[in-house]
């Protein structure tokens, strides 16, 4: 573009317009308040321009300038209303807890770093850590102790254990639990050759005790404790001849006592018949 042209463009009645507005602001502010001398004033003054500008242009204001962005995005989420009130709420919250005087102790707490040291070491160690790893299990936990049927099962197990605590059997549980010695005995009687043996016949074993008729129970005790008496005694005599078996037939109480045993014999011979023979025996 020539001068010419340049010239034209400077006069024309727009940019002359502007500038007679410029030069009338420029006075004004001149006349008035003296800011053109003040300006002028504050520029020929090279140490206190150094100042202003030594404060304006150093390493805090050029990050500031190079987080520009992120200073407005900033400035647009305190200008959302949501993020006005949430900050609202929680001016309202810390002026409760001042008014209640609990933020000076918090504040004290955060100032000792040996009690503040002590709290974090107490929260942040290897038990929480560990409970923090395993919370989904301990949900599903809480979530099954939680249901009715599992509530009245810990209620009846807790109302049992009162019982045998009252009863005092608690204790000697507890006594026998930590005398290896005895709880050595007590397991060895448990589990052992005859009790693997009880569980594995089990079932054969309650089908033939269900046979046994208890109201002749008496007769049973009756028949093992004279047998036992009768050992226990040791004064079985020898028969070597038959005259020997019919010396004994004086004794009354032998006669008697063979009788039994006849009878026996026959209650057994008739079983023996029954089932054995004719093979009804039921198993």
């Amino acid at each position: 573009m020539s001068a010419d042209l340049q010239l034209e463009s400077l006069l024309s009645d727009e940019k002359l317009s502007s500038i007679t507005k410029l030069v009338d602001i420029l006075s004004t502010a001149e006349n008035k308040y003296g800011l053109l001398s003040a300006i002028q004033g504050f520029l020929s003054d090279e140490e206190m321009l150094g100042k202003v500008l030594s404060s304006i242009i150093n390493d805090q204001t050029l990050d500031l300038m190079t987080k520009w962005n992120n200073l407005m995005k900033l400035a647009d989420m305190f200008a959302d209303e949501s993020t006005i009130e949430n900050l609202n709420a929680v001016l309202d919250l810390v002026g409760i807890l001042n008014k209640t005087g609990i933020l000076d102790p918090i504040k004290g707490l955060l100032q000792d770093e040996e009690t503040l040291g002590k709290i974090l070491s107490a929260i942040v160690n290897d038990s929480t850590l560990n409970v923090i790893s395993n919370w989904g299990n301990i949900v599903k936990l809480m979530e099954f102790a939680t249901k009715e049927d599992t509530l009245t099962t810990l209620n009846d197990v807790i109302e049992l254990y009162s019982k045998i605590k009252k009863l005092g059997l608690i204790d000697v549980i507890k006594g026998m639990l930590d005398d290896e010695e005895t709880i050595g005995k007590v397991m060895s009687g448990i589990v052992n050759d005859f009790t693997f043996n009880l569980m594995s016949n089990w079932s054969a074993i309650v089908k033939d005790l269900s046979k046994i008729d208890l109201t002749n129970f008496k007769y049973y005790t009756l028949l093992v404790n004279e047998t036992g008496e009768a050992l226990k005694e040791q004064k079985i005599m020898k028969i070597d001849h038959w005259w020997d078996l019919l010396n004994m037939f004086k004794d009354p109480e032998v006669r008697v006592g063979l009788g039994v045993v006849i009878a026996i014999l026959k209650h057994i011979g008739r079983y023996h018949m029954q089932y054995v023979v004719n093979g009804n025996h039921k198993q």
